[in-house]
């Protein structure tokens, strides 16, 4: 083997290990989010997860922080894993369709990162819309992009599993998002709805995460 294929031999390794990473982040960020909101709630010995949001752990003192970080760390680990995704992605969908989904995926995950900092206190302060807004941000990127990788992937024998879970993964969502509009309140089990959705929504990264993480270990074996 001559130099530079050596070279290239080690940059291909590099690549496939930091593809590794990312796809890691996809699969431990949502396992690490809900098992964090979930102590929050226990050390919170007055907080109901049937009747109050995830989101409302962040204002709830004195433990507030940890899940304003839970949010901060969720939606880096996001940001990674949607670049993780356009890299390895680039053979599979097309350029365009690439390019907005990753959007899309970043835009979810800096969603996260914005209720971290504008917490759930109030509807009405400047913190509440914001934080309102950051969720609406987060489903609505992440069920457009769900529907967009599934019409790429389903025609593709290798993917064609994968495409049609994302596209179930976008209508559940939606149709979560819809039903806990109407009845979360009512019924007072808004912190049960969103947990659902929460698990429903984000096993996708846990799941799509494995696929490119087996996919780039495969890839370090020798050539």
């Amino acid at each position: 083997m001559t130099q530079g294929e050596m070279r290239q031999e080690r940059s291909r390794g590099k690549g496939n290990r930091s593809a590794q990473l990312f796809a890691l982040a996809g699969i431990v960020g949502p396992i690490f989010f809900v098992l964090m909101f979930t102590i929050d709630g226990w050390l919170s010995p007055d907080y109901s997860p049937l009747r109050q949001t995830v989101s409302s752990l962040g204002a709830t003192e004195p433990n507030a922080w940890i899940q304003n970080s839970n949010f901060v760390v969720f939606g880096l680990l996001l940001l990674a894993f949607a670049v993780g995704f356009s890299r390895q992605m680039r053979a599979v969908l097309s350029r365009e369709a690439l390019r907005t989904s990753t959007l899309l995926l970043v835009l979810t995950g800096a969603g996260l990162v914005n209720d971290g900092f504008f917490t759930q206190d109030s509807v009405t302060t400047l913190h509440g819309l914001l934080h309102a807004l950051g969720f609406l941000v987060i489903f609505a990127s992440l069920i457009v992009a769900l529907f967009l990788i599934g019409r790429q992937l389903s025609p593709i024998a290798a993917w064609r599993g994968y495409g049609w879970y994302s596209t179930i993964t976008g209508l559940v969502t939606l149709g979560l998002l819809i039903i806990s509009a109407f009845l979360a309140d009512p019924l007072q089990l808004a912190g049960l709805f969103q947990r659902i959705l929460a698990v429903e929504a984000f096993a996708w990264y846990v799941v799509m995460g494995g696929r490119l993480f087996a996919l780039a270990r495969a890839q370090t074996g020798p050539h």
